[in-house]
């Protein structure tokens, strides 16, 4: 332990601590019994010096005196204490003040904790100068100053544990600028205020280093990166989390945002502004506007690397020409919104959407904001490359999911129940993609009561879906599924009902397959396809029961597209049949189970045979304690143990899924472990040897007639091995039925 000199030198300790810095010195810091180098400031200090320069003494004998083979703590007592001027920290210490609460007081109140010296513009350390900071426990009460809290730039290892945060006006409540490593764990944000037209949206603001947003920091082009933001608290604030600053061809980079708590926010609880190798998973958002956006690059007030550079004297890391974007490896999932949508933004006229990834693309260079320099940016297409978007819960009022200007994006096995928004005029979606966004697939979601089309594909100004498979879409207020402009591969298996006007429907947009989608109680056609389409090569085994039947009057009857093709007409359905079977999950067959983590998720999307089956499904779980699951096939890890979750039809077919619920990780699909299968080269039907029905299901598939076995299976019938089911592996079949020669190993184990 040691105690602050108490004499005649007060005055100019006082003096000195106004300065930050202190020509007094205490000694080294000897390690107490448990090897701890510790500081205590007691309780006889804040008497004599106050509280403010008691523990900044404190600080600064800790900046004197800690390195990092040997960092410092300094404690404070418990207590209630009024701050009346900003308290620094230096490298390698920790302030420790749990019990401790400090609310901002008197005229000299600013910011209320600073890593670090006041530096000007262009003078002052550069990097990550300071390292091994850490604030554990303590309130911070800004009684509502205008300020930013708690503010750290130029930093290296930057840690907030159990630390609460309230009362604050027109500022953010922390901020943050050039910090590798940024750490906030178990803190609470509660109560921040904004005016609309002024900036301090965040309560986390990740930020970059320009005088017109970090005051009193050297200019640079320093991005945030490693950031873990887990298990806190955000109420009653604009944006929770987020940055609306960046630097061009610079991001802010491996940033996690999981298991957080987002509850009435004014504008949005999350939005990222160029942003790399993201995962933001299992968060809790409840009443906002919008939940959770990711900008690009030009999407807000970005900066030429140059612009920081010259303003600070720093060194530019980066060319200021347009460079072909970066994979941004952003992944959001296992998170529940509820209630998004309900109010409007008070900030700008934003769309309500619960997740959305935008890209932008400059056809000419960006202007420059006079007041803070940001801008400048060449013309490019600065999309987002690589954004997967799985397992999450949405209720919305507005676009569930919205892409634009994407490559490489992923939207599957979301939950999205759509209610009418009330406060923000716009045609809303379950899942949009549009303005030249591409995606690989659109996927095992189940969207309910989209105010327009359940899903919106617009390739007007470019873009292209692969996939559109396994949707469950029920109740829109106009089409099921709208594709306009676009390019797709396969639109199958999707379960499309009770829609205010056309089931699927195509305009001047390109398929390469339709086939064993259900279409049923649709006010219009089941399927429709506009002139301007290119023909379809494949269009089979889709099913369109009680559609164009002249229930809506604004809606006249109208058969499907292909009906008027007598061929066309004749591959597909028009009544349903019972089910037989179904398969859980995807369309895989070999899943008996799953092992998933506490507050992990994951969906189930019944794939049904024969697939003109219009079947309904249930959902139950013996144990909702361990895992619950929703009417839609949701399934929810809730507590440690295991659990039966059974999937049952409307014609009392049930098959069961064995969940085990262990740990925090994510989830694992078991397979059972029976005895190794007996595949032969060969045997289409499975059912282990080869012989006529093989060549007669192969067949049938050549002719676009179903067959009762799933792809997989039917594979092995390609015997030839180039990939492809074709006549020539029927002719090689019938030569080994007919023991006649041929080229290939037909009839052995494969």
């Amino acid at each position: 332990m040691r105690t602050i000199v108490k004499n005649s030198l007060v005055f100019i300790l006082i003096m000195t601590l106004m300065t930050g810095s202190c020509a007094l010195s205490a000694g080294a810091v000897e390690p107490d019994e448990l090897g701890e180098y510790r500081i205590d400031v007691t309780e006889e200090e804040i008497a004599s010096y106050g509280f403010t320069r008691a523990v900044q003494y404190a600080l600064n004998e800790a900046r004197d005196s800690a390195s990092a083979d040997q960092p410092h703590v300094v404690y404070v007592p418990e207590g209630n204490y009024n701050l009346d001027y900003v308290l620094r920290v230096y490298s390698n210490t920790t302030l420790d003040l749990h019990g401790v609460t400090l609310k901002r007081y008197g005229a000299g109140a600013g910011n209320m904790l600073r890593v670090g010296s006041e530096d000007g513009i262009n003078t002052g350390v550069t990097g990550y100068a300071y390292e091994n900071v850490r604030i554990f426990g303590g309130t911070f009460d800004g009684n509502f100053g205008e300020n930013t809290m708690i503010k750290a730039f130029h930093t290296k290892n930057f840690t907030m544990d159990d630390v609460t945060l309230i009362n604050e006006e027109e500022g953010h409540m922390t901020e943050f600028a050039g910090v590798d490593g940024l750490t906030i764990r178990g803190c609470t944000f509660k109560d921040q205020y904004l005016t609309p037209g002024n900036y301090g949206y965040e309560a986390i603001q990740i930020d970059v280093l320009h005088p017109f947003h970090i005051t009193n920091g050297r200019c640079e082009d320093l991005p945030v990166s490693n950031v873990l933001i887990e298990g806190c608290y955000f109420e009653n604030m604009p944006r929770a989390i987020g940055s609306h600053t960046a630097v061009h061809n610079r991001p802010h980079d491996k940033i996690t945002i999981r298991n957080n708590q987002f509850v009435d926010m004014s504008s949005i609880a999350i939005q990222g502004l160029n942003w790399t190798n993201v995962d933001i998973s299992r968060n809790y958002i409840e009443n906002a506007p919008r939940g959770i956006t990711m900008y690009s690059d030009p999407g807000g007030c970005t900066y030429l690397s140059s612009k920081l550079a010259q303003n600070g004297g720093t060194q530019s890391h980066v060319t200021d020409s347009y460079q072909t974007p970066p994979k941004s490896n952003i992944n959001i999932y296992e998170n529940i919104l509820i209630n998004i949508g309900s109010s409007d933004d008070r900030y700008a006229s934003y769309s309500s959407q619960g997740i959305a990834v935008l890209g932008e693309k400059l056809t000419s260079r960006s202007p420059v904001d006079s007041g803070d320099e940001s801008g400048g940016l060449p013309a490019g297409d600065y999309y987002i490359d690589g954004a997967s978007i799985h397992d999450n819960f949405i209720d919305i009022r507005g676009n569930g999911v919205r892409l634009e200007d994407t490559r490489n994006a992923k939207v599957t096995d979301n939950e999205i129940i759509c209610s009418k928004n009330t406060v923000h005029n716009d045609n809303y979606y379950g899942i949009v993609v549009r303005g030249n966004a591409s995606a690989s697939s659109v996927s095992y979601n189940s969207i309910v009561n989209a105010e327009v089309n359940g899903i919106q594909l617009d390739g007007t100004n470019g873009g292209k879906v692969n996939n559109v498979r396994f949707n469950r879409i029920v109740g829109t207020g106009k089409y099921g599924i709208g594709i306009y402009d676009m390019s797709l591969d396969k639109i199958e298996d999707n379960d499309i009902m009770n829609t205010k006007n056309i089931g699927l429907f195509l305009s001047n947009s390109k398929a390469g397959g339709i086939k064993w989608n259900r279409i049923r109680n649709c006010s219009a056609a089941g399927v429709w396809i506009t002139s301007d389409s290119p023909s379809t090569p494949v269009i089979q085994s889709n099913t369109t029961v009680n559609c164009g039947n002249g229930n809506d009057p604004e809606v006249p009857s109208v058969k499907n597209s292909y009906d008027y093709d007598s061929d066309i007409k004749a591959k597909n359905y028009y009544s349903g049949k019972a089910l037989d079977t179904f398969y859980i999950p995807w369309d895989t067959t070999g899943k008996v189970g799953a092992e998933m983590g506490v507050g992990a998720m994951f969906h189930i999307v019944p794939d049904v045979r024969p697939t003109n089956a219009l079947a309904s499904f249930t959902f139950t779980s013996s144990n909702e304690d361990v895992a619950a699951v929703d009417a839609y096939g949701m399934v929810y890890g809730v507590g440690e143990g295991q659990t039966t979750i059974t999937v049952k039809s409307n014609n009392g077919i049930s098959k069961s899924y064995t969940v085990t619920v262990e740990g925090d990780g994510g989830v694992k699909h078991l397979t059972s472990a029976p005895d190794a299968p007996v595949l032969i080269r060969g045997d289409a039907d499975g059912n282990g040897a080869v012989e006529s029905i093989d060549v007669a299901v192969i067949q049938r598939r050549l002719a676009y007639i179903d067959v009762p076995v799933d792809d997989v299976t039917l594979m092995r019938g390609n015997v030839n091995g180039d990939e492809q089911l074709d006549i020539i592996d029927v002719t090689a079949i019938q030569r080994y039925l007919a023991n006649q020669s041929n080229p290939y190993d037909i009839g052995a184990r494969i």
